[in-house]
């Protein structure tokens, strides 16, 4: 009787063995099938955008809804807003389960303008260049003399002629400006001396910059000075000077 079963137990112990395998296989599958689903994009939320529709936003990333959440490149996400976007400062992509993408996104601020052949280029305050503007759309912002610009085009870094040290001069006063929110009080820029700008300020004051200090220091010089005048007064304030030495000089 023994040797009798023997071909049945070895056929029973074959197919445990191929059961044991294909239960695998076929969890792995459903496994898959639901973490495809899972993984799914199902909602783009878009935050901080107003020059933009989110419609736009979403078509630069080129992010649509099906896509697998795990294989989404962030990196070209970002780099589709940044190059066909020019409002747009910064960006952040990221993904949250289940099947959210969220796009997160700081705008430049319209902050002054240069002029070529009379026609009025809008700059944020790394000098990039967000679009061209016409009279009503530059009033309020900070009119930039002194710098003659290179072939400006949307969404790219303004170019002038000479060394380049007039751009990097204005984005530094620029940046300041809007840290400080002072763009209402500026009116003008004059660049025709890099290493000594000058600056309308409130309507009383010529502001002369140097390269002694950083511009962020020279800022905070300003302030003070200012707050230690009266309403009454105008002048020039000269900040170039080393440390904290202001020269006011009354007009």
């Amino acid at each position: 009787m023994a040797r009798s079963t023997d071909p049945l137990r070895k056929r029973i112990s074959r197919r445990a063995a191929l059961i044991g395998p294909a239960k695998f296989l076929l969890g792995c599958a459903a496994l898959i099938f639901v973490l495809s689903i899972f993984l799914q994009v199902r909602h783009i939320e878009v935050r901080g955008a107003e020059h933009y529709t989110q419609q736009e936003i979403i078509q630069a990333a080129a992010v649509e809804e099906g896509d697998n959440l795990f294989f989404i490149n962030r990196f070209s996400a970002v780099s589709g807003i940044l190059a066909k976007l020019p409002y747009v400062e910064s960006v952040t992509v990221t993904t949250q389960l289940p099947g959210t993408v969220v796009i997160d996104i700081t705008e430049s601020r319209a902050l002054a303008w240069v002029e070529l052949e009379g026609q009025r280029w809008i700059v944020d305050r790394s000098c990039k260049v967000l679009t061209r503007g016409a009279e009503d759309t530059t009033s309020g912002l900070i009119r930039v003399e002194g710098l003659v610009p290179v072939n400006p085009s949307t969404g790219y870094e303004l170019t002038a002629e000479g060394d380049g040290a007039a751009v990097t001069a204005l984005a530094a006063m620029l940046d300041q400006i809007q840290r400080r929110e002072m763009l209402s009080g500026v009116s003008y820029i004059d660049l025709t001396d890099p290493a000594a700008p000058v600056m309308d300020y409130l309507g009383r004051f010529t502001v002369v910059f140097g390269t002694e200090e950083s511009f962020e220091f020279q800022f905070g010089k300003l302030v003070s000075a200012v707050s230690q005048l009266t309403g009454a007064d105008r002048g020039t304030l000269d900040l170039s000077g080393a440390g904290e030495a202001v020269t006011f000089t009354p007009f």
